[in-house]
């Protein structure tokens, strides 16, 4: 069975799996395409039901139950779990974090309110993709009325980054993505009450309303602010949060707000999918922000079909007709610790340069050396360095390790102004200094 599988570039990518193959199958074997088997977790295969609704493909389940029509089956490959770049440790899982990023910035799902950071997130987008500025280099993607020197902003910005390399420029347009308070938002609409929407992100749930904010201000949790779509918004984190359930085509949140009274937020969807989905997106992301680790009461949930409901009166261990509701496995950092430790038993560098043949090549060529065994010297110097660098600044040497996580990512100036570790979010009781070899500590300055 053939799967046509896009990714966010509309670049497709054609994957033969069996025809009762689970949906892990066909994301593993895209994702080896790709080169981010390592990182997988980090994304999920989409595609459209019969009604035209956006979900997510369930990878515990077999892809024929839950997709219509003949093969080939069209999904599309899209990140599920964001994180900050930092956090990335290959430049191809990077890379499609960037895709992804740049087309909810084309389609309007990612809010940017500040100009100034729309023209650098611009001049970003354009080193990626056409390096260097050029005088007649133009992105008009920003269909919105925007201040007249608009692009007198971009071409400055990009003037300032002139040299910087693609992968660096992706980088830094994750970095300023990753501030937006709609990055890693899911959007669900409701039916019942235009404009009034439910967001899961990686904090909590944010309920958005249609009209007069003073209607809400003193009934919800938190603040009830509008924000630039003319909706008010509340936000309520997933420690606040008592209960969620799904029925039909209708979703219940029961939350806590500060008297540490239940409030509810009831909303209508399109379908029972869609309010599946909701309630699934709700479980899978706090598990995988929040917890440790996803607990048993998450992997083992189930639902039958009503042939396998009337076989399991009789048989109870029988598989017949039963559909996982929850397909995630690690949270966020148990899979940067699993990929970390896959690229080590692998011999791989955690930090992978892709080659760009529109960049010019700045390596100095050694006497009496060829020119490929050069190249691959200094790609090995390259990606070294990097990974000795503190994963904040990325300007000065990792020199400080955390307690009692004890994780080893920082140099000492930024390890002072951290509270929490920035890999495991820890709260950090003690920084102490570490002395690498002396060899080691020269080669920044080499």
């Amino acid at each position: 069975m053939w799967c046509l599988v896009s990714q966010p570039n509309s670049v497709i990518l054609e994957v033969e799996v069996d025809p009762k193959a689970k949906g892990q199958e066909c994301l593993e074997k895209v994702c080896q395409c790709l080169g981010i088997s390592k990182e997988a977790d980090y994304f999920g295969l989409k595609f459209h039901s019969t009604k035209g609704e956006e979900l997510w493909l369930n990878l515990r389940n077999p892809i024929e139950r839950q997709v219509t029509g003949l093969p080939p089956h069209r999904f599309a490959i899209r990140v599920k779990f964001w994180v900050p770049p930092h956090l990335l440790l290959q430049d191809t899982t990077r890379h499609q974090f960037y895709l992804h990023a740049r087309l909810d910035l084309s389609e309007g799902r990612l809010k940017v309110t500040d100009w100034s950071l729309a023209a650098r997130l611009v001049a970003f987008v354009a080193q990626a993709e056409n390096t260097d500025i050029e005088p007649l280099t133009a992105l008009p993607w920003c269909e919105e009325p925007k201040p007249a020197d608009f692009h007198q902003r971009v071409a400055a910005q990009h003037h300032t980054i002139k040299g910087m390399k693609p992968s660096a420029a992706e980088y830094w347009l994750l970095k300023d993505v990753s501030s937006l308070e709609d990055f890693g938002q899911e959007l669900f609409h409701s039916k019942t009450s235009p404009g009034a929407a439910l967001g899961v992100g990686p904090h909590g749930v944010t309920l958005y309303y249609p009209g007069d904010t003073n209607k809400h201000r003193s009934s919800y949790f938190l603040s009830t602010v509008c924000d630039h779509r003319f909706r008010v918004f509340i936000s309520v984190p997933y420690t606040a949060i008592n209960s969620a359930s799904s029925h039909r085509r209708f979703f219940n949140l029961v939350y806590l707000n500060l008297e540490a009274d239940k409030k509810t937020f009831n909303v209508k969807l399109d379908t029972s999918q869609a309010a599946a989905g909701l309630y699934r997106a709700i479980t899978e992301k706090h598990a995988f922000y929040s917890c440790e680790t996803v607990c048993r009461a998450v992997t083992t949930q189930f639902i039958r079909d009503l042939k396998g409901t009337i076989v399991s009166i009789f048989n109870e261990d029988t598989s017949l007709g039963k559909k996982y509701v929850f397909d995630i496995k690690r949270t966020c950092r148990e899979v940067y610790d699993n990929a970390r430790r896959a690229l080590y038993q692998t011999g791989n560098s955690v930090f992978q340069p892709q080659e760009d043949e529109g960049c010019a090549s700045t390596v100095t060529l050694c006497d009496g050396c060829s020119e490929e065994n050069c190249k691959q010297s200094k790609q090995r110097l390259s990606r070294f360095l990097e990974a000795m660098s503190c994963r904040i600044c990325m300007d000065r040497a990792i020199d400080t390790a955390l307690f009692p996580c004890a994780h080893i990512i920082t140099c000492g100036e930024c390890a002072a102004r951290c509270e929490r570790c920035p890999l495991c979010r820890a709260q950090i009781e003690q920084s102490s200094r570490i002395y690498l070899p002396v060899e080691l500590s020269h080669l920044d300055n080499s």
